[in-house]
Parts: C-alpha cells; sequence; structure tokens
C-alpha cells in the first residue's frame, strides 16, 4: 500500500533538515499546466534493465496544488499507485520508496513496514546534506544531495552486510521540473555470501504537453 507523503514525514515537529526538504517542499511549484515528467529508470544488477517512469500532472487546483497520476516502469515490470491529488510536493519520491521496500520484503521476507519505519527514522537523524551541482539543459545549477544508510546499525541485518551498506540518495535542484532530479539506492556486493551489486536510479529526462 502506498504511503501518503506525511506517513513517510509523519514524526512530530520540528521536522529534520532533510525531511523538509523532500516531504514538505512544494516541489511541483514550477509546474504551471498540465504536463508530464519523464524519468528514466535504470537498475543494475544480476537482472539488470532499463525502463521509464512518468508523472502526469493532470489538473492544478486554485491554491496551486495537483492532481497527479502516474505509469511506474512497463511490461513485466509495471506497477500501479493510484492517482494522488491536492499534492505540492513530487510524490515520485514516496512511490520510489515504496517501490523499493516492497523489494526488499520480497527478496529477504522482513515486513514492508520494518523498512519503512527504519527509513522514516533515518530521514531524522542519520540524513546528510550537501551542496552539489548537476548539469540540465546543457548549465551547470546547483542542487542537493541527501544521502542516508537506514539500516547502517541495524543488528537484525549482521549476517547481511550488503543490507547494512544500503545507500539512498537523493537530488534536488530548483530549476529542474518537478525538481526531483535524481532518485537512488544501491547495495555493495557482498563476496562472503555472494551477493553481487546491486542499484536502481530514476533520473529526470525531460518534459511533455
Amino acid at each position: 500500500m502506498l504511503f501518503a507523503a506525511p506517513g513517510w514525514a509523519a514524526d512530530p515537529p520540528p521536522l529534520s533538515p532533510a525531511q523538509t526538504a523532500l516531504f514538505e517542499t512544494p516541489h511541483l511549484k514550477n509546474i504551471l499546466h498540465p504536463e508530464t515528467l519523464d524519468y528514466r529508470f535504470e537498475e543494475t544488477g544480476p537482472a539488470g534493465f532499463t525502463d521509464q517512469v512518468a508523472v502526469t500532472i493532470e489538473q492544478i487546483h486554485p491554491d496551486g496544488t495537483k492532481y497527479v497520476s502516474f505509469n511506474f516502469l512497463t511490461g513485466p515490470h509495471h506497477a500501479f499507485y493510484p492517482a494522488v491529488d491536492q499534492f505540492s510536493g513530487n510524490p515520485l519520491l514516496m512511490i520510489f520508496l515504496e517501490h523499493d521496500v516492497q523489494e526488499m520484503k520480497n527478496q529477504i521476507g522482513v515486513a514492508a513496514a520494518y523498512f519503512r519505519n527504519r527509513i522514516r527514522q533515518a530521514f531524522v537523524d542519520h540524513a546528510q546534506i550537501a551542496d552539489t551541482t548537476i548539469e540540465f539543459q546543457g548549465k551547470t545549477v546547483p542542487a542537493r544531495r541527501i544521502t542516508l544508510r537506514p539500516f547502517a546499525d541495524d543488528p537484525r541485518f549482521e549476517h547481511l552486510p550488503s543490507v547494512q551498506g544500503k545507500t539512498y540518495d537523493f537530488v534536488l535542484a530548483d530549476p529542474v521540473p518537478g525538481q526531483l532530479a535524481e532518485l537512488g539506492a544501491e547495495m555493495p556486493a557482498d563476496p562472503a555470501t555472494g551477493a553481487p551489486a546491486w542499484a536502481e536510479r530514476v533520473t529526470f529526462a525531460g518534459e511533455k504537453p
């Protein structure tokens, strides 16, 4: 089940800088008319593939919030997520996180709620924010990268060091429509168990009417 943005940032105020940047910032404020934001999806690893994600802003309400629908991956990889209404943030973030925790649940056998809670808490006390730059439309523009390792000190995964080493990073840039430039999750290889390196990354690819 898809959690609304408050579900991912449900800790009592004051929110951490990472929570504010990711869950309480109106990322869609630079979308002034209905359009579709296109993203490239790439998974690297034993079953790696590339695909696409579309986020469609179907309606813009008088208060500036949006009605947003999704087309998350295609063909056998497609996953359905219901449209959301009255959003000012970019809901692709919560879809990416929900997709990730469901994959971990299926692969590791631990309840998705456990992973959600660990990631949610990491946004509070383990996230690091750094200024950076990205290339956008042929120019170098300022951006912020938010990085966290939610399972680094989790004894439950002592036998799975690749999970303990899993890193999430989120790149925000004001000039990018919807402000989400990149979303990523990466696990290192574990030679002891034979687990290969694995990563998923979603990158802004363009917009169209």
